[in-house]
């Protein structure tokens, strides 16, 4: 197949968005696919070019995501599409183009399906705002139905079905986690029975990721060690709310699969909609046993108590009690064991490319 992907982002940095995108080009490509790329995301771009798949620079302008930008679209739409269908239509016999983002989904969408190209939109970000009241929602959805839309979960999923995508074009297919990068065969397979337990939690330290609410689950809690790693906005609020020496918050760690195989729990706080949740995913394939909330996109593949601990979101007090029931290193040992297994077979990079493979190749 010759396959096309798009991502025109307000802003972008090395997230589960782009790392899932370039795993999957990768991966269509090492299966005998011709695959581009075309775009404005230097992540992406730079990826591209270490990674040695094509690539072509276009800047067309920002996405109608902020309240100007919304504004302002109705008057630069001619002029990016112009931009970006000039550069489209050097790509004959295209099997498919796969959009990223949301200024190619309204400006190209028809006009390549018009041409015979069957066209397909990748969803990863949080829904909110930005879309739900966003003034060209009405044209996304009229356009939603010259797609096929693709969502990283069924929560995910059912969040466009209410914004009233049509149910037979949109599918989940979860995200990938590279087992032969996150191999556990170096970890240490026991589980801690000492009464002080290690936690990890590795989110964008943003409000709706709840990190807040996991610092104030754990302050008065004793024999719990905390350790937060990522940036944000928030980070110097969530500093002075720790109060305890045994919680801290790095930048970045050196290597994820020593942060992770040092824990003895992996903690996803989010409070408001996460697509899915990849850090948990790569937890579980290291054999880290997790607790998430209901807005993880991931806790609707898991099952509460057996492959996963799920929590309701928005609470301190559940995020707390949900870290109780892992206190028993039966327990921990059992959730562990089971979500590891589930997570090798249905989050393997392996199986989501065979999943985009297989709807890719649908007529």
């Amino acid at each position: 197949m010759k396959l096309l992907f798009t991502r025109f982002p307000l802003e972008s940095s090395l997230g589960g968005a782009e790392i899932q995108t370039i795993s999957l080009m990768e991966g269509l490509l090492g299966r005998g696919h011709a695959v581009v790329f075309v775009g404005s995301c230097p992540i992406l771009l730079q990826l591209c070019k270490e990674r040695g798949i094509p690539a072509i620079e276009l800047n067309i302008g920002p996405p109608p995501v902020t309240k100007w930008g919304a504004i302002s679209f109705l008057w630069r739409k001619a002029a990016m599409r112009r931009k970006l269908l000039d550069v489209l239509s050097g790509f004959h016999d295209l099997d498919a183009i796969v959009m990223l983002s949301l200024s190619e989904k309204f400006l190209a969408t028809e006009e390549m399906m018009r041409h015979g190209t069957r066209v397909f939109w990748i969803e990863h970000d949080s829904v909110g705002r930005w879309l739900t009241r966003n003034p060209w929602l009405p044209k996304l959805r009229s356009a939603s139905n010259l797609a096929t839309t693709v969502t990283v979960s069924e929560l995910s999923r059912k969040i466009f079905l209410d914004l009233g995508w049509d149910a037979a074009r949109i599918v989940a297919i979860p995200n990938g986690i590279d087992l032969k990068r996150f191999s556990s065969e170096s970890s240490d397979s026991s589980v801690s029975s000492e009464s002080s337990i290690k936690i990890a939690c590795i989110s964008r330290l943003a409000p709706e990721k709840g990190v807040d609410l996991l610092i104030e689950a754990v302050q008065n809690t004793k024999n719990i060690q905390l350790t937060i790693v990522g940036k944000g906005k928030e980070e110097s609020r969530l500093k002075a709310l720790i109060q305890s020496s045994a919680s801290s918050i790095l930048p970045s760690v050196p290597n994820l699969q020593t942060l992770y195989c040092s824990h003895d729990i992996f903690v996803l706080p989010s409070r408001n909609n996460d697509p899915f949740g990849l850090v948990a995913a790569e937890a579980m394939v290291l054999g880290i046993p997790v607790v998430v909330t209901d807005a993880c996109g991931i806790a609707g593949y898991l099952e509460d108590g057996k492959t996963a601990v799920i929590v309701k979101a928005g609470s301190s007090e559940t995020l707390r009690e949900g870290i109780e029931r892992l206190r028993d290193p039966a327990v921990r040992k059992r959730v562990r064991d089971a979500g590891k297994t589930f997570a090798e077979e249905h989050f393997s990079l392996e199986r989501m490319i065979d999943r985009y493979e297989t709807l890719l190749r649908k007529p």
